[in-house]
This record gives C-alpha cells, sequence and structure tokens, in this order.
C-alpha cells in the first residue's frame, strides 16, 4: 500500500505557465492524510516559496527543497546539503561573467542575486514567488551555499550547460530544471537521495511511495520511489524511466483514493 507520496512542481503540478495550485489539490491532501499518506513537494523552489504555495496545508506536508538540498518535515531540517564556498564562488563568478546567464544563490530562508538586468529581481520575486535578497556581491553572502542555479531567459543551451560544467571542474553535475534554468548539484545530491532521507525518517519504504515528475531534475526521485509517474509532456528521459504516464496529478490521486474510499 502507498503511504507516501512526493510530487515535483513546475511542470508536474504546474502546467501551462500555471503559477498556483489548483485548490482542488488542497483537499486531495487532506483526504489522503485521512488515510495515513504523507505527501511530499519535491521541487528545485526555496522552502518558504513551497509553503506559500500550499499554504492551505503548508504544516501538513514534507518538503524536498532546492532540488533535494534541503529536507523538512514537521518543521524541522532532516537534511542539509551545502556547496563548498570556494568552490561556489568560482562558479559564481564564471555565471556573473557569462553573457545572458542570471545566477541564483540560495540559502535555507531566502535566495540572493546580483542582477545584470533590473527585470531579474522582480521575476524572482512576482512570478517565481521566492524570498529574494539583492546584493552588490553574490560571493559575499555570509550563510552557506545551499544551491547554485543559473537563469537564462533565452533559454538554457547545451553550451551554457557545458561551461559551468567546466566551471564547477566536475565536482558537481548541472541539471535541467525547466526550460531556463540550470541548477549546479553536488554529485550526491539529488531529489532521490533527499526522498530517501525522508523516508528513513518516516519510516515508509520505497515499495510503499508513489512518486511524479516531468524532467531531468526528477530522474532521481522517480528511481527513489516504488511507483513512478511522468507526466505525458515531459521529458522523454523521463517518460522512458517512469512506470506510468499520466496527464495530471490529481486524477491519479483521486484514482487512489477511489480504490481507499
Amino acid at each position: 500500500m502507498i503511504h507516501l507520496i512526493a510530487s515535483d512542481i513546475d511542470g508536474t503540478l504546474l502546467q501551462g505557465g500555471q503559477t498556483r495550485l489548483d485548490p482542488a489539490l488542497f483537499d486531495v491532501i487532506e483526504r489522503l492524510e485521512q488515510h495515513g499518506i504523507r505527501f511530499a513537494a519535491a521541487s528545485g523552489r526555496q522552502y518558504t516559496n513551497l509553503r506559500r504555495l500550499f499554504a492551505p496545508v503548508a504544516d501538513k506536508i514534507d518538503y524536498i527543497c532546492e532540488n533535494g538540498s534541503l529536507v523538512i518535515s514537521d518543521g524541522s531540517v532532516l537534511y542539509k546539503q551545502v556547496i563548498d564556498r570556494a568552490l561556489g564562488t568560482k562558479i559564481l563568478r564564471c555565471m556573473l561573467e557569462m553573457e545572458g546567464c542570471e545566477p541564483l544563490l540560495s540559502g535555507v530562508m531566502q535566495c540572493y542575486v546580483q542582477p545584470k538586468n533590473p527585470a531579474y529581481a522582480d521575476h524572482m520575486r512576482y512570478f517565481v514567488g521566492n524570498d529574494v535578497a539583492v546584493v552588490e556581491d553574490l560571493t559575499a553572502v555570509p550563510e552557506p551555499f545551499l544551491k547554485i542555479a543559473a537563469y537564462f531567459p533565452d533559454g538554457a543551451t547545451g553550451e551554457y550547460r557545458l561551461r559551468i560544467a567546466q566551471a564547477a571542474g566536475g565536482t558537481m553535475r548541472p541539471v535541467v530544471s525547466g526550460m531556463a534554468w540550470v541548477d549546479l548539484l553536488p554529485q550526491d545530491c539529488d531529489k532521490g537521495t533527499a526522498l530517501a532521507v525522508l523516508q528513513r525518517h518516516l519510516h515508509i519504504n520505497r515499495e510503499e511511495t508513489m512518486a511524479f515528475g516531468d524532467n531531468e531534475n526528477d530522474v532521481e526521485l522517480l528511481r527513489q520511489a516504488g511507483l513512478s509517474y511522468a507526466m505525458k509532456t515531459g521529458n522523454p528521459c523521463v517518460l522512458r524511466l517512469a512506470d506510468r504516464a499520466a496527464d495530471d496529478v490529481i486524477s491519479e490521486l483521486n484514482m487512489l483514493l477511489s480504490e481507499l474510499e
């Protein structure tokens, strides 16, 4: 029986440019809880962003944030992966010098930007919904570097990914997180590793876990679940990996609930 459901957000729960979750999802999460089934948001987004997105049920779900760099359950940090400061500084400087690239540095509760275009900070605040601090020098941010990402308004091409990977010197891997984003993750950090941390904490095994995703940064998440779904609009690599394809998450969860009720 399924006891834990983990779902990606952008491209999975939010499709076609949506910025707000379907309110029907909150009712579904409440009903899942009544059957002893936990729900976890698994995203490249920051923790505070996810709490706002899931506001009606924010205290009832678990969080895999920053593409697996941070895991929070019942308000407690279960897992936090940080990037070596010297390496992070080198990567950020490379991104700052790269034309068409806007770096993003994440801490636990907020992210930091050093905008080349002022519209970038507004995009992060008002479209993405992050808690954003604009700084003069990203490399001087005092808190530990949790995640580094690059935003490419014109699209994250293979050339950009290669240059970022070269700056990381093979110690981190770039993953696509939407058409305009490339996230840099430590080799041992991903949504699957984070899901395993949450599973151990909740005493739930892989076979009791269902997961949904749509892009490269969801691959390990789906592999860590006994039953995996890829969105039909998702990346071909995810569709090949997943057990099943789905049009939307809510319909699949309602089908699960119909079997229980």
